[in-house]
């Protein structure tokens, strides 16, 4: 008789979920390979470089600056895009620190054409949640002052500044911040905790990160949680990365293409007609990239 075969190590490179299905599998039938320690290393490594401009510059640091050099836009951009790919790469040393496969990052099931459709769906579905939230907001509290972000400023330079911005928010962020905050952080909270409080907290952590939105109009807040609540919510249902992926880079788009429709139609103009108009627009300047 052959001795009994030993389970493999939770988290561990075989065992349930180490092979990836066509099937859908959700994240409740297959644990995470991710501890909280792990978690919580990756975050704090990964939010660094903002933890350290605010201690050394204070709230000047993420002030949104206008300039009309284009070159100087674009060095900026460049610097920024290679920063976030550096702390990136730094943000997963503690999965490899901890012997655990990059691969099991994405979820049990795999990319196909029906999960691309998903993902595509889903941030749609997110754009529209966020939004009707940030609206509602915007008529109960007379919110007027809009989202600031640097991002969205070099965008309305147009021409290179413009094709960079859209390479940061649409292809960068959306795969590292899903990589970080829902890949790791998320299925670490929800297989180690529960799943209420993974969605939750995940979502708090992924909103408040955003400092520039966090000072500049706190309310959509209620936005970027929403993003980071369903986008969760997504990978838990489908089991596959790629869905929040798609979804965030869906949402980041549509953001960004509002912040450029009101800046060439002058949109901002008709936020001041009369308030028959403003439920229509009142979300407009909220609309900030996750």
């Amino acid at each position: 008789m052959s001795p009994p075969v030993a389970p493999a190590a939770r988290g561990g490179s075989q065992g349930p979920g180490a092979q990836r299905t066509r099937t859908r599998t959700p994240l409740r039938e297959v644990p995470s390979p991710y501890g909280l320690w792990i978690a919580a290393f990756s975050v704090l490594i990964f939010i660094s470089p903002n933890l350290v401009l605010l201690g050394i510059s204070g709230v000047d640091a993420v002030e949104t600056v206008a300039s009309d050099s284009t070159r100087l836009i674009v060095l900026n951009l460049v610097v920024g895009l290679v920063l976030q790919l550096v702390v990136f790469c730094l943000a997963l040393l503690p999965l490899l620190a901890a012997g655990r496969p990059f691969s099991r990052l994405w979820g049990p099931t795999r990319t196909t054409g029906a999960m691309v459709a998903i993902g595509l769906a889903t941030g749609f579905v997110v754009a529209f949640v966020s939004f009707t939230l940030n609206a509602i907001v915007v008529l109960l509290a007379g919110v007027e002052d809009p989202v600031e972000q640097q991002l969205l400023q070099d965008a309305l330079a147009g021409g290179l500044p413009l094709a960079l911005v859209a390479l940061l928010a649409v292809v960068v962020a959306p795969l590292v911040e899903e990589v970080i905050f829902r890949g790791v952080l998320f299925r670490a909270l929800a297989d180690r905790i529960n799943l209420s409080v993974g969605l939750v907290l995940s979502a708090a952590i992924f909103a408040v990160i955003h400092v520039e939105v966090v000072l500049s109009q706190p309310f959509a807040l209620v936005g970027l949680f929403t993003v980071g609540f369903l986008l969760a919510l997504a990978y838990h249902l489908t089991g596959n990365l790629m869905v929040a992926v798609l979804g965030h880079a869906v949402f980041n788009a549509i953001s960004l293409g509002l912040t450029l429709l009101i800046d060439r139609l002058d949109l901002d103009e008709l936020l001041d007609l009369e308030l028959a108009v403003a439920p229509t627009l009142g979300w407009l300047p909220l609309a900030g990239l996750g």
